[in-house]
């Protein structure tokens, strides 16, 4: 092969190359760039590069890159769909999709006006471990609650009464004093019953989710 036509087939394939990135250069800033939002995440939860995401439920783009940038990812997506842009302020999240446990990043609208929250504000995602302390917390308030009604006993209260009924000074008003003191009484007891019951429930679910479950994560 002559050495004119060794440079005619380099300039041809520079050109075309050239061509090429110029085209997708304009691809890019047109269409890709335009439509590119970074999330920081503090838990990526499994989310991988092509994981969907989701705008109210609806798909609308995917994940482009994930990066790690000390104890934050940062979430590159790309929302593919036409005329869909998504406001600052909106609330990103990991979530479940399917009966195959497959993960996507779901996007609601903003929760705030602020004019100064810009891009898309993430949220952490709630693991079966946070549920059962969440649980755990509403057990020990709740038996905060139980040792505190306890003491409003009827011993307690027939005590009370026996002392105001006994006082000199407070005969005139012991009926009225009896009678309130009575209706107060079974009011705590209904409350008693009431927090009883609740309780029991509460502890229902967490034995639900208790160590014999906790192979499900």
């Amino acid at each position: 092969m002559k050495k004119s036509r060794i440079i005619e087939i380099l300039i041809l394939l520079s050109i075309a190359a050239v061509a090429i990135f110029a085209s997708y250069k304009i691809y890019y800033n047109t269409y890709i760039k335009p439509n590119l939002y970074t999330i920081r995440f503090h838990d990526i939860d499994s989310i991988i590069k092509g994981s969907p995401v989701r705008l109210m439920g609806i798909i609308v783009g995917h994940v482009r890159n994930l990066e790690r940038e000390n104890d934050i990812i940062l979430c590159e997506i790309v929302v593919t769909k036409p005329n869909t842009k998504i406001p600052d302020g909106a609330v990103a999240r990991v979530e479940y999709n399917g009966l195959g446990g497959s993960k996507s990043i779901e996007i609601s609208p903003p929760k705030t006006d602020d004019p100064n929250i810009k891009g898309i504000v993430a949220t952490d995602a709630l693991r079966i471990s946070d549920f059962m302390d969440i649980l755990q917390d509403v057990r020990d308030v709740l038996v905060c609650i139980k040792e505190f009604v306890n003491e409003l006993s009827p011993k307690a209260t027939v005590d009370t009464l026996k002392a105001i009924a006994e006082a000199p000074d407070f005969t005139g008003e012991a009926n009225k004093t009896l009678d309130e003191l009575t209706a107060q009484q079974k009011a705590n007891t209904e409350k008693i019953k009431g927090f009883n019951r609740f309780q029991k429930e509460i502890e229902n679910i967490i034995d639900r989710f208790g160590p014999k479950n906790k192979k499900v994560k």
